[in-house]
């Protein structure tokens, strides 16, 4: 029985990523991570715009989760569930706590980890090369693995990939980050945009009835 509970489970999360909508909007807001450092890097921490842009770093972040939200669901009222429906899954409250807090605690321990790494090795942009590591397991574990849709896997490969050769680039941090999460952007928004070219083709918008007309 948890099986097939498990099973439902994937698949409405596989349905969510079915018109590559959120792909689109989540590469969207890369490209904006990506304006911000290359910016950071090119004014300068010391700088006024450095030092805004430091300060207001956790409001443009917070800004930008909350806006793909709402135009991802914005666009899936328009655009999905008048094709395929709508389908939702209920999980226990107490699965939803006990998944937040391993979530913040893997990210805490993620996050200690990281700085010590990007400490100690100084031959090569090791926070890059991190960044890259990090955005491709989350795109494997929380992607790939729990929804079992195939193209996380290219995307984990293609962060992975960029973070290694952005390391050894030679370039300032800022610009390897803004390359990065740029280049990130490009590969979300052309996924998202095959797929969602791809699903349009399957799946017309039905047409109505003479009779409700």
């Amino acid at each position: 029985m948890k099986d097939n509970f498990s099973d439902v489970e994937q698949r409405v999360k596989r349905y969510w990523y079915t018109d590559g909508i959120g792909e689109i909007m989540g590469g969207g807001m890369s490209l904006l991570l990506g304006l911000y450092f290359s910016v950071q890097q090119y004014f300068g921490d010391q700088s006024l715009v450095g030092v805004i842009l430091q300060m207001s770093f956790v409001l443009i972040l917070i800004g930008s989760i909350f806006v793909v939200r709402r135009l991802v669901n914005l666009l899936k009222a328009r655009v999905t569930y008048p094709r395929t429906g709508y389908v939702e899954y209920r999980i226990d409250n107490k699965k939803i706590r006990s998944r937040r807090i391993f979530t913040a605690a893997i990210a805490m321990i993620v996050a200690m980890v990281s700085v010590f790494i990007a400490r100690k090795i100084d031959f090569i942009d090791s926070m890059v090369a991190v960044t890259g590591v990090l955005v491709a397991v989350v795109l494997v574990v929380k992607q790939g693995w729990s929804s079992g849709v195939g193209r996380f896997y290219v995307l984990s490969a293609v962060s992975l990939i960029l973070g290694i050769a952005l390391s050894v680039s030679g370039l300032a941090r800022g610009y390897n980050l803004g390359a990065f999460y740029g280049l990130m952007g490009i590969a979300f928004v052309i996924s998202g945009g095959l797929t969602l070219r791809r699903y349009l083709e399957e799946n017309p918008m039905p047409e109505e009835d003479s009779n409700e007309r």
